[in-house]
């Protein structure tokens, strides 16, 4: 007799538990910067792993600070503004000396910045997508009428270009200014961090963190986990270059990449018959 996948996961669960539970459950490095209730911690936590911290890029201060001033001061002139980050949300609500403008529309890539806009004053609710990520975010918006329609897009440099070029090709006049800056930690706090998470997996969300990750650790470090899983196709390139291999989540955002672990996980611990 043959069983489904599906089939395989319940019978599995039934006559035993997880194997994270048996053995552990898997500890899985956060190289993002985040706290214990960001949402890449919260995604693996919810799959049943061990969410433990190495910040390998931090935030910086945007190099277009009196560009970024001066377009704060100025959101009402805008027709929309698109934020692709929690972050992107901050930076300009810490330079806002007034309410946030309710005439703009807003759109977000995903729940959690979304209720940062809400939060800082957006009315009405931004714009979003089923799914997290710029593509499905595009995908909605790529329906509405840009011709002419006045666009700020706060940005990080190496971020993904899919909504601005999305725009501009719709004809939208994008002022596109960098709202905040990210950077490898030192080498040495970095292999200082990994060493006490002593981690077996880790989720890697951007081309420069896996560079700054590899470069800090070595190689033959990363590539004795028990699995990497990469959030987007250019960090999943990025650990090919570095001749790590890895596993590409489903879709770009935290979710998917602790699902996508999570099926690693049980796929490489089955049931004993």
């Amino acid at each position: 007799m043959f069983f489904s996948h599906r089939e395989y996961k319940l019978i599995a669960m039934v006559l035993m538990p997880p194997a994270n539970v048996v053995r552990g459950a898997w500890r899985v490095a956060v190289t993002r910067d985040e706290d214990e209730h960001g949402p890449l911690s919260s995604a693996l936590r919810s799959e049943g792993f061990r969410p433990v911290p190495c910040t390998v890029m931090e935030q910086l201060p945007s190099e277009q600070a009196d560009a970024l001033a001066s377009a704060v001061a100025s959101l009402d002139t805008f027709d929309w503004i698109i934020c692709s980050s929690r972050r992107a949300v901050s930076a300009l609500s810490d330079l806002r000396t007034s309410s946030w403008p309710r005439a703009v529309r807003t759109a977000a890539v995903g729940a959690a910045t979304a209720q940062a806009l809400v939060a800082a004053g957006a009315d009405p609710p931004p714009v979003t997508a089923k799914a997290e990520g710029a593509d499905a975010l595009w995908a909605v918006l790529s329906e509405l009428e840009w011709t002419g329609r006045r666009v700020l897009v706060p940005t990080v440099p190496g971020g993904r270009r899919v909504l601005l070029d999305g725009l501009r090709h719709a004809g939208a006049l994008v002022t596109e200014i960098e709202a905040y800056r990210m950077a490898p930690r030192a080498g040495e706090h970095i292999r200082a961090d990994w060493l006490s998470a002593a981690p077996d997996a880790a989720v890697i969300a951007s081309p420069s963190t896996a560079t700054a990750l590899v470069e800090a650790v070595g190689h033959d470090v990363l590539v004795a986990l028990r699995a990497i899983v990469a959030i987007g196709p250019t960090t999943a390139a990025a650990l090919t270059a570095a001749a790590l291999p890895s596993h590409l989540a489903m879709r770009a955002d935290f979710g998917s990449a602790a699902g996508t672990l999570a099926a690693l996980r049980d796929m490489a611990s089955p049931p004993a018959w």
